[in-house]
């Protein structure tokens, strides 16, 4: 009984090892796996440039997300937070060798501490922007503080 038992283990055991080594990586699409914020996940081959740091201290995580501003420039934004989820650094990094505006690079490092004056408008101000984003995704209705920060911060990215 304990040898077909196993003979049954081995056999699944290769069976797995097999398929796993007949699946072929797939490249995965950065720009639309990061279309939402990804927990300790940054695309590979990117430099990511400092925005504002509070600390100097390691951060215990990170989120990562990949938007677009107004005029199309693509760019990745990541926050490190610390062990009790403040953030205490951002960063980002440009979509290939498409720079991002120095008004949205303004934009993106106030998101923390929130916008001292409007630099660039469409049809509306980014605080308009913002409130309506927050009301749209239900920011303030998430579980956890964590939770009402990200989708904050993707909104204030999404209006920068």
């Amino acid at each position: 009984m304990k040898n077909n038992f196993l003979i049954v283990i081995l056999l699944l055991l290769c069976t797995l090892a097999t398929t796993k080594a007949n699946v072929t990586d797939l490249i995965r699409n950065d720009k639309e796996y990061f279309s939402s914020f990804k927990k300790n996940e940054q695309p590979k081959d990117k430099k990511f440039i400092a925005l504002t740091k509070n600390s100097e201290a390691a951060g215990d995580s990170f989120y990562v997300i990949y938007k677009e501003n107004y005029r199309g420039e693509g760019f990745y934004f990541k926050v490190v937070l610390d062990k009790n989820e403040k953030p205490i650094a951002t960063y980002y990094a440009n979509d290939g060798d498409k720079k991002i505006s120095d008004s949205t690079i303004k934009n993106l490092k106030s998101l923390l501490s929130g916008p001292d004056k409007a630099l660039e408008t469409v049809s509306e101000t980014p605080t308009q922007c913002v409130t309506k984003c927050h009301r749209a995704n239900g920011c303030y209705d998430k579980p956890t503080s964590t939770g009402v920060l990200l989708c904050s911060l993707e909104c204030g990215i999404q209006c920068a």
